[in-house]
């Protein structure tokens, strides 16, 4: 019953205080800002009469003309709620006063001209009677238009009466309704209280009933769900414990019975013993792996396998002379010492991994298992070491190439992902461009194509890297306006970023005419973006970033400076090493060796100018190109305008891309229907009269292949080209003997896929595949 009434009346006592805190906390807060808000009320009220006042008074105080100011005063003071009012002129002189309470002689009447804009402050002073008088005083300056100064000010002075009144009313108000919800919340709490200690205490009833031997006591399954679960909860544990109590008869029945025929068995059990001694003695002696027993530190027994694996004899190795740790390098002697000990106490332990030497002196890797036993009566470990260096260098090369498969295949995945998106972005922009947007959006589009064709680029190097991509053609790069792109690129990360933090990041650009380069303008537009991002890195406080390309004899140089933090000679060294960061979990340490790998397969050089404190430059050349590459015409050969508009099928799994694929083949006059599974592909050239299929080669129902040799059965003549995003190096021969006419490398241009399509149709309307 006690503990009844502590927790009945302790959750009363928790809940009522908690509701007072909250109630006060109400009051308190209401109170608060009804104050501030009558308090701007007030203010605003004195602001529009001090300039009613000041608005009637301009002209007197232009003209001196004090008893006009002095009855303007004396006229707005007999406003009801008005102390007084005062009109001061330019120089702060009093020009008229005035108070509705006959407290003329005690208004401050010092003013010092302020700013131009009304303010406000309470006043307190001593009235007629002797009582304190607070006022809040509401300053207006008087403005003149075309004077900078004002021409005089006005002071109304507001009583904090009325704002005192009410404010008593509503705390008046506020503290009844407290009072009468906290009555409430008391006797909701006294309710609530009584209906959750009532379950409990039967509770506890039927657990003493429990206790006392009555396990058919059960208690009602009633109340709040809460409740009724811990009613259920105490049933099913008496039914249990019921259960128990006769699972535990019927074993003491069976326990007699065993003991009845206890000798037998123990004749048994020591005939299998004899047994299990004579097979664990044969599997020790002719097991591969050393076996030993080791007690207080010292080895008892050891097996042959042991002494073969480490020279020693077994004699010697259990007179207690011989050292096991000596057997293990100086990294692994404590581990195993450690391990021992946790076993020889029976304490749970892991197998481990150790490096010892075997009587050749040669390193050998064992796996250390042990677990605790008795022998001679007293507690030891027995440990097995199993011979892991084979066992290891296999894992350890298997472990190599699964993880250079695993990279090639998750290359190739990746590269077909980005490509199927790429195509995408980069058809959707062009297609974009094409229908002549303000140069303003143009520039934005071609940004943002650039980029996408430098994703190509980091694509096609992943696809090298991954050995599904092997064409690589250097053309002519115009090194100055690859820098004014990579600014382009860039603008996020050093402007808008930059100003996001309150940081300015002044760039510089100074380009002059240079002769072009061989190259690739992708890669040379990452290796002067990495630069740009790294410089932006190196001022956190920001600076200045000057870029610089011009022509110095037969190379072309370009130059990235920063004023940043710089670089120490240690940190210059291994600036292209790869992995190597300065940024930690920020930076993986790849971007200025792939910066160095480009640079190098451009046959250029880089150099890095640095020091703590005064920024880094670096510095690139190119040999400039001496012989341009004649333009090279795709497929070898110039691709014919379309016969007449053709009606193509376009089949790929990539809705995305093969709404592109339909909207460019659609503006230039073809009449495009799309499928996005192969098998649906194939049942509508069954049915329509296409002139040219283009297909997608990895699809999950059935690769391009399969289409090709689906359609030359049901159509042929039909030509089909493959659209890949695998980047695939395809034999042509093998292509064309399948039936495919033309391959199209996600992601494609659009001038590369009109021309395709022209050249197919072409061919077709000429009346053959090759």
């Amino acid at each position: 019953m006690l503990e009844r009434w502590r927790l009945e009346h302790s959750f009363e006592l928790s809940t009522t205080l908690l509701v007072l805190f909250m109630i006060s906390t109400t009051i308190g807060v209401v109170h608060t800002r009804m104050a501030a808000g009558m308090r701007r009320t007030f203010e605003a009220r004195g602001i529009s009469i001090g300039r009613s006042i000041g608005a009637v008074a301009t002209p007197s105080l232009l003209s001196y003309n004090y008893p006009a100011l002095q009855a303007a005063a004396e006229g707005a003071a007999a406003d009801d709620g008005l102390d007084y009012v005062v009109i001061h002129d330019k120089e702060g002189v009093v020009a008229g006063i005035a108070s509705g309470s006959g407290l003329e002689e005690m208004i401050p009447k010092s003013l010092s001209l302020g700013p131009r804009e009304p303010s406000s402050h309470d006043v307190r002073f001593e009235g007629l009677r002797g009582q304190e008088v607070r006022v809040l005083e509401v300053v207006v300056p008087v403005l003149v238009e075309g004077v900078e100064e004002p021409w005089g000010v006005v002071r109304v002075g507001l009583s904090h009466a009325p704002m005192l009144a009410e404010l008593r009313r509503l705390d008046f108000d506020l503290l009844v309704l407290g009072v009468m919800l906290a009555a409430a919340a008391v006797l909701a709490a006294r309710v609530l209280a009584r209906r959750i200690t009532a379950p409990l205490r039967r509770l506890a009833e039927g657990t003493e009933a429990v206790s006392s031997g009555d396990l058919d006591h059960r208690i009602p399954v009633q109340g709040a769900r809460e409740l009724a679960d811990l009613a259920r909860a105490f049933n099913a544990m008496a039914e249990r414990v019921r259960a128990k109590a006769r699972e535990a008869a019927e074993f003491q029945k069976a326990l007699e019975e065993l003991n009845a025929s206890l000798e037998q068995q123990v004749l048994e059990r020591t005939l299998a013993l004899r047994e299990s001694e004579a097979q664990y003695k044969t599997l020790v002696e002719h097991s591969p792996d050393s076996i030993l027993i080791v007690q207080d530190g010292r080895l008892r027994f050891v097996n042959p396998t042991f002494t073969e694996t480490f020279g020693v004899e077994a004699e010697e190795a259990t007179s207690g002379r011989f050292d096991l740790t000596t057997a293990f390098n100086t990294s692994s002697a404590a581990l195993v010492r450690s391990r021992i000990a946790q076993w020889e106490r029976g304490e749970p332990a892991a197998p481990v991994e150790v490096l010892g030497q075997d009587a050749s002196g040669r390193q050998r890797c064992f796996e250390l298992r042990g677990s605790r036993i008795e022998y001679q009566g007293r507690s030891a470990a027995e440990c097995l070491l199993v011979d892991m260096t084979e066992a290891r260098r296999l894992r350890e090369r298997l472990a190599e190439t699964e993880k250079l498969r695993a990279l090639g295949e998750l290359a190739g995945g990746v590269a077909h992902d980005f490509n199927n998106l790429l195509g995408a972005i980069l058809g959707r922009t062009q297609l974009l461009r094409r229908r002549g947007f303000d140069p303003e959006v143009d520039r934005e589009l071609s940004v943002i194509e650039k980029a996408a064709l430098d994703g190509r680029e980091t694509v096609r190097r992943i696809q090298e890297f991954s050995r599904v991509r092997r064409d690589r053609r250097f053309g002519p790069v115009d090194l100055a306006e690859v820098v004014k792109d990579a600014v382009e690129i860039t603008r996020g990360r050093w402007k808008a970023e930059a100003e996001q933090r309150n940081v300015a990041i002044q760039v510089e650009l100074d380009t002059a005419e240079a002769p072009p380069i061989l190259g690739s303008a992708a890669e040379l537009r990452e290796v002067f973006t990495n630069l740009i991002l790294n410089a932006v890195d190196a001022m956190p406080q920001g600076g200045r970033l000057r870029l610089r390309c011009r022509r110095q004899g037969d190379r072309v140089v370009a130059e990235v400076e920063d004023t940043g933090v710089g670089m120490t000679e240690e940190i210059r060294r291994h600036v292209f090493d790869p992995f190597f960061s300065t940024k930690g979990s920020r930076g993986m340490g790849l971007g200025m060796s792939v910066v160095y790998g480009i640079v190098t397969r451009h046959e250029g050089r880089i150099e890095v100018d640095t020091a703590l404190g005064r920024g880094t430059r670096f510095r690139l050349d190119f040999p400039v190109a001496e012989e341009l590459p004649a333009p090279v015409e795709p497929d070898g050969e110039q691709a014919a305008a379309p016969v007449r508009p053709g009606r193509i099928l376009v089949i790929d799994d990539e809705p995305e891309v093969a709404a592109v694929v339909r909207d460019v083949l659609t503006l230039e006059g073809h009449e495009v229907d799309t499928a996005f599974r192969a098998n649906d592909g194939i049942r509508m050239v069954s049915v329509s009269p296409y002139d040219l299929v283009l297909t997608d080669l990895g699809m999950p129902d059935m690769s391009g292949w399969e289409v090709a040799e689906k359609v030359a059965d049901m159509r042929p003549g039909l030509p089909v080209a493959l659209i890949t995003g695998w980047g695939t190096s395809l034999d042509e021969d093998e292509a064309r003997r399948r039936g495919i006419v033309a391959v199209v490398h996600k992601p494609f241009e659009v001038d590369e896929l009109v021309r395709v399509a022209g050249a197919a149709l072409s061919r077709s309307a000429a009346g053959g595949t090759g």
